[in-house]
C-alpha cells in the first residue's frame, strides 16, 4: 500500500459519547498510552487542534504573501512524532510548532486546501510546520495519506477526531481500522457526539480482531476492515 493506513482510535462511553464526564482514570490512561503503539502519527479535525494544541487568535496583517503559492511546503524535518492537523480553511493558531502529548512532542503538520488564505501558509513558514495544499475546498485524502507517507514516513495514522473529520475518512472509505477504548460509563447526554458524523449512509463493514478487558472494568476493542 502506497498511502498511510488510517486507524480511527477513540475513547468512548458505552453509549459510544466523545466527550462528556464520564471518565476513568485508568481507562483514559490506556487509551493515551496506546496512542503510540498503534501509530507514531495522530491527526485531528480543526476543532480538536484548536481546542488542545493551537487556540491562538491569529493576526495575518502581518505576513507576506510575496511568493506563496497553493503548493505543499515540505521543508527536511525529522521528528518521531508527528501531530497532522486537518484544517480546511487554516484556522489553527499554533504558537509552538508542536503539540506537546503526554511527554511526547509531536511534530505539527498542516493539511489545508485553497480556502486557507495566503497569508495563513506564510504565517506557518515562518514556525516551521511543514502543509500539504489539497483540494480546492474539501480534501483528497488519499491524495494527503500517500503524501504523509512518502515525505514524513507516517505509515499508519491515529485518527482522534472530533466525530466529523472521522466521518469524512469514513465517507472516503478509507479507514482502515477502529479502536475503541470504551470507559465503563453511560453518558446519556444527547448533545454529545458519537465516534463518527456523517452526511450519508456508509457500508463499510469492520470484523473484530482484537479485544482487552481493562482493570477499571472498560474495554479495548479493535476492529479490521472486512475484505
Amino acid at each position: 500500500m502506497d498511502r498511510a493506513k488510517v486507524v480511527v482510535h477513540m475513547y468512548v462511553t458505552i453509549d459510544g459519547k466523545i466527550d462528556g464526564k464520564c471518565d476513568s482514570p485508568a481507562s483514559s490512561k490506556y487509551y493515551n498510552d496506546e496512542l503510540f503503539v498503534l501509530s507514531n502519527a495522530d491527526g485531528n479535525g480543526r476543532r480538536t487542534i484548536q481546542m488542545y494544541a493551537a487556540p491562538e487568535t491569529l493576526d495575518l496583517s502581518q505576513y507576506s504573501t510575496a511568493g506563496i503559492k497553493y503548493e505543499d511546503w515540505l521543508p527536511d524535518i525529522e521528528s518521531a512524532t508527528w501531530a497532522v492537523a486537518f484544517d480546511r480553511k487554516g484556522k489553527c493558531g499554533w504558537n509552538k510548532n508542536y503539540f506537546l502529548y503526554h511527554n511526547q512532542q509531536m511534530r505539527a503538520i498542516e493539511v489545508v486546501t485553497k480556502k486557507a488564505r495566503k497569508e495563513y501558509l506564510s504565517f506557518l513558514r515562518t514556525m516551521e510546520i511543514p502543509y500539504i495544499v489539497s483540494g480546492e475546498e474539501n480534501f483528497n485524502l488519499k491524495e494527503v495519506l500517500v503524501k504523509l507517507r512518502a515525505h514524513f514516513g507516517i505509515e499508519k495514522l491515529a485518527l482522534c477526531g472530533g466525530a466529523r473529520i472521522n466521518g469524512v475518512f469514513l465517507e472516503q472509505h478509507l479507514v482502515d481500522e477502529i479502536s475503541l477504548v470504551i470507559s465503563p460509563y453511560v453518558n446519556g447526554d444527547r448533545e454529545i457526539k458519537a465516534t463518527f458524523e456523517t452526511t450519508s449512509r456508509i457500508d463499510d463493514q469492520f470484523k473484530i480482531d482484537f479485544i482487552k478487558k481493562l482493570p477499571d472494568g472498560g474495554l479495548h476493542l479493535i476492529f479490521k476492515k472486512g475484505e
